[in-house]
């Protein structure tokens, strides 16, 4: 069995496979959005999608049938190798020497379960689905100004990401996507960017400036610009990280659902 590469994004059947896998299918609808309909995507099936694969920076992401997604697993290490080949990292970079493919982005318990009786799981960072709608969206505007991240506070941005997003990720970002800043004294104190996915993340504020609400004021922020833009606002918070779940709950999110980001152990040859 093959994956055939996905060339119709407007296709009936593609648009009711993403409202069936709702809200998992958030991340493929806003990679979609921040690309321009221009992404790797392979079905199983076009007419028919049980399984899709994106395929991007070192990693895949799987949304449909973990069933499926066994089926084709020969087909997926096969990609991971190749991203590997290729010399294509994920924009988190992995552990020195870490031999293990595939890495899954956002993997849905039931896929990260099924795929994990087939291949040992190495690794898992576990989060929770965050989701906006309009009507529960409670606004904070309380704070300073919110501006731009500026060329020259890149490197900043990149040094305190929790997951090593590497600088030219950052700046990719921020030229093409709406984000937010606040400074205090001319000096920046909080952000927040758009992902490639369309989540809203990489939320930080500098130590100096803690305890003024600076996170929730960009958070909010972007959370608006998302919905004048007319896109889905979502985010992903790491379990266990009260803060930022306060912060975004505040606002009127809600979580939506469980994944986890895994890597598996490589098949023996």
């Amino acid at each position: 069995m093959t994956l055939r590469k996905l060339e119709r994004f407007d296709a009936p059947a593609f648009g009711r496979f993403l409202e069936e896998n709702r809200p998992f299918s958030l991340r493929i609808e806003g990679t979609l959005a921040e690309s321009g309909g221009v992404e790797r995507l392979w079905v199983d099936d076009e007419e028919s999608p049980s399984l899709l694969v994106h395929r991007t920076m070192g990693r895949l992401g799987l949304l449909g049938s973990p069933e499926a997604a066994v089926e084709h697993l020969g087909n997926l290490e096969k990609m991971a190798a190749e991203m590997d080949a290729a010399g294509e990292k994920p924009r988190h970079l992995p552990p020195e020497g870490e031999n293990c493919v595939p890495r899954l982005n956002a993997a849905p318990p039931e896929m990260r379960d099924t795929l994990a009786r087939e291949r040992s799981l190495v690794r898992e960072n576990g989060c929770g689905l965050f989701t906006l709608s309009e009507e529960e969206f409670t606004p904070f505007e309380e704070g300073p100004p919110v501006g731009r991240i500026r060329e020259d506070e890149i490197p900043i941005v990149s040094k305190f990401a929790d997951y090593g997003e590497i600088e030219s990720y950052v700046s990719e970002r921020i030229a093409r996507a709406p984000h937010a800043a606040v400074r205090v004294g001319g000096e920046l104190a909080a952000y927040m960017i758009v992902h490639d996915n369309g989540s809203i993340g990489m939320l930080h504020t500098l130590e100096k400036f803690r305890n003024r609400k600076l996170g929730r004021r960009v958070a909010s922020a972007l959370a608006r610009i998302q919905l004048e833009r007319g896109r889905p606002v979502y985010c992903y918070i790491v379990d266990g990280n009260a803060p930022s779940a306060r912060v975004f709950t505040s606002l009127g999110f809600r979580r939506a659902a469980d994944v986890s980001w895994v890597v598996y152990e490589r098949r023996a040859d």
